[in-house]
């Protein structure tokens, strides 16, 4: 199963674990396919230096170099490309559907109201990281 992890997503995952953490892994054993652009990468690694995050990047011993480089060892890169999606409350969020598009995606993993509140698009579901869990893999669940 091929999916886009919105960057709110490896975020959390890579600071904090819980489910985002375990869709990460599961990504690591090859269990789903994590694609993403270089927009959305680029997207990461600008959130990841945000000052706010770095003393928690530091207490665990990471830095935003390594973040990023594990994250480009786990996903396969799509080509970027262009979509309109007028319906989108946030335009910035475009580049997100516009990965899952061109890595033909089965869905997109995000905590962002302004893409869930489109629950898919073009065939692509749009949910969160527990919901996306409990759907298709509701044995792997933790109790986190």
């Amino acid at each position: 199963m091929r999916v886009i992890l919105d960057t709110n997503v490896w975020v959390s995952g890579w600071l904090w674990g819980g489910i985002p953490g375990q869709l990460i892994m599961m990504g690591d054993n090859q269990q789903i396919t994590i694609s993403a652009s270089e927009g959305l990468l680029s997207e990461l690694e600008t959130t990841l230096r945000r000052g706010k995050l770095q003393s928690k990047i530091q207490s665990l011993g990471s830095t935003v170099e390594i973040l990023i480089s594990r994250t480009r060892q786990l996903v396969e890169l799509c080509l970027e490309t262009s979509v309109d999606v007028p319906q989108l409350r946030d335009q910035d969020d475009v580049i997100i559907i516009a990965a899952a598009l061109a890595a033909n995606a089965e869905v997109i993993v995000t905590g962002d109201q302004d893409l869930l509140c489109l629950n898919e698009f073009e065939g692509i579901l749009i949910m969160t990281s527990t919901d996306f869990l409990y759907r298709y893999f509701p044995r792997q669940q933790k109790l986190l």
